[in-house]
């Protein structure tokens, strides 16, 4: 029997590991005559191409992963499959697991879902089926029974899994993100969330992490993500890691990776400041959660966190100046309205992180606060991903207003591409950085635009407002800061007659491969050299320096 273990991803840069960790634990468990292969795919690839894929590999079994940005697409593979083969349809994942009699009495082309931790539940399953033994003895599935759908309570495991990393999975990555995982479960239980639902942290053992790392630098993996909710729940366990990649950069990690890590800032130890500390610059990337600095809003979410200690830390790790930290909001919670938001927002850009993203509620399938819904939204998408709508305290309008408001945010000060117009923006206009990218994104809309007209519609939106010589000039910075092959957009273009004569000199001084404007009527120049690395805000770092005239 052959069991194809499949994933779509959201976009090619992405991987999974759920369909290697089902293939591992069939491996590991199942009898020798089940054979299983992984497919992976992307959710912008045609139906039909994935469908004939699939066919093809002539599986008797197709078990999907399902999450908010593929349940949609493998729904109508699953039924497209079932239309042209016998093929067994399971299901599994977070999308799923939470309302699996639905999925069973809503889409009859679906044959079994699985709850819990794939190496097991999924291998025993395969066993059972494959032997027709009594499907009433695998933890964790759904199925029919005559007119019956019968759901077998899942079980939590203790043991660690088996590694799902081997020669096949290496070689499909491609370029693509890498994930590892060294614990499972959360010690928090935020009421948004899914991660907290397991009964415990378990934290696997050190050596298979560090053969997992090890691993990846013999295959010159370039990004490595942990997907551990909170990585360092456990000081001890986190240090070990850490330390271990620390001390064997030069030996394995001195190529160009860089590893990514889910954090709790508020509980962040000395010692582990101290490690990070002595890091690489831009070997690391931190994500921390901020989602509120409301206290009304944290403990209705049941986010337990010390926002101040929170603030303090991630101060001292962006003023190290060799991490990535990304943090984020959630905007859309309880008792949040657009003043209170407001100030959270500028309270977590005042920190300057490499990152900010503002992010929207989804009232996930499983979250106890979609089970209470009701008692603080108005309206919500009943759709994937889930996205609310509007609250008893942020209308609809407030939540677009906080839409463009996202838009202006990824394009000027996510995107690294216009610090140096943002800072002067802020200071010349005298505006709160809220009130700034709300105005940007109201200017700029919601809609993908090219380079060149949104630097035009910044520029003619404040020229007005402020010295339009210096906007201009901080603009040109930015572009060539972060794209030295930029065309200078027709609203910027100035044509100084030293020009030429300035770009002869400093080219003959730091080699042709040189981007340059001119400033303060060409008495100075911004100089950024093409071969320049790039710092934590993905920016060529420029120098300012005299031309003589």
């Amino acid at each position: 029997m052959k069991v194809l273990a499949i994933c779509l991803n959201s976009k090619f840069i992405h991987s999974s590991l759920a369909p290697w960790c089902i293939s591992a634990g069939i491996n590991e468990f199942c009898k020798e005559n089940i054979s299983v292969a992984v497919y992976e795919s992307t959710i912008n690839i045609d139906t039909e191409k994935i469908v004939d894929e699939i066919l093809s590999e002539k599986a008797d079994i197709a078990a999907f992963s399902c999450y908010i940005w593929n349940i949609t697409k493998t729904l109508e593979i699953c039924r497209i499959l079932k239309e042209r083969s016998n093929i067994v349809l399971a299901l599994g994942g977070p999308e799923v697991c939470y309302r699996e009699k639905n999925i069973l009495s809503e889409y009859l082309f679906i044959d079994f879902v699985l709850r819990g931790e794939g190496e097991w539940c999924f291998s025993k399953f395969a066993d059972t089926f494959y032997c027709k033994g009594e499907l009433s003895l695998v933890s964790g599935l759904t199925y029919r029974e005559n007119d019956e759908i019968i759901s077998v309570p899942e079980k939590f495991y203790t043991d660690t899994p088996p590694s799902p990393y081997c020669d096949e999975y290496f070689n499909s990555l491609n370029g693509r993100i890498a994930y590892i995982e060294a614990s499972r479960g959360c010690p928090f239980s935020c009421s948004y969330c899914l991660s907290g639902r397991l009964d415990k942290v378990r934290f696997f053992e050190f050596e298979r992490t560090k053969n997992a790392l090890i691993q990846f630098s013999e295959n010159r993996v370039k990004t490595v993500k942990f997907i551990d909710r909170t990585f360092n729940a456990s000081e001890r366990h986190a240090y070990q890691i850490l330390e271990f990649i620390k001390e064997n950069y030069h030996r394995f990690f001195d190529y160009g990776v860089r590893f990514h890590f889910e954090i709790s800032a508020d509980i962040l130890t000395d010692k582990l400041i101290c490690v990070l500390s002595e890091m690489p610059e831009g070997l690391i990337q931190l994500e921390a959660g901020i989602q509120t600095f409301n206290k009304n809003t944290a403990t209705a979410i049941n986010r337990r966190s010390d926002s101040k200690k929170l603030e303090k830390n991630l101060l001292r790790l962006i003023s190290l100046r060799n991490i990535h930290i990304h943090t984020d909001l959630i905007a859309g919670l309880p008792y949040e309205d657009i003043n209170s938001f407001a100030v959270g927002f500028n309270r977590a850009f005042s920190m300057r992180p490499h990152m900010l993203q503002l992010g929207f509620l989804k009232l996930l399938y499983g979250t106890k606060m979609r089970d209470a819904a009701d008692s603080f939204a108005k309206s919500f998408s009943a759709e994937p991903p889930y996205e609310i709508k509007e609250t008893l305290t942020m209308s609809y309008e407030d939540i677009l207003k906080l839409k463009h408001c996202e838009a202006a945010l990824e394009r000027m000060y996510n995107s690294g591409r216009f610090l140096l117009t943002t800072d002067y923006l802020l200071d010349c206009l005298e505006l709160t950085a809220f009130e700034l990218f709300c105005e940007i994104g109201s200017a700029t809309g919601l809609e993908s635009v090219e380079l060149y007209k949104f630097v035009e519609v910044i520029y003619n939106t404040f020229m007005h407002r402020c010295d339009w010589e210096k906007l201009r000039e901080k603009l040109l910075c930015d572009l060539i800061s972060t794209d030295v092959n930029i065309k200078v957009p027709a609203e910027l273009k100035k044509y100084e007659p030293e020009y030429k004569t300035v770009k002869k000199h400093f080219s003959e001084k730091f080699g042709e491969n040189i981007k340059l404007v001119l400033l303060n009527n060409a008495t100075q120049a911004y100089i950024v050299k093409r071969s320049d690395k790039k710092n934590l805000y993905n920016r060529y770092e420029g120098r300012i320096l005299k031309t003589g005239f």
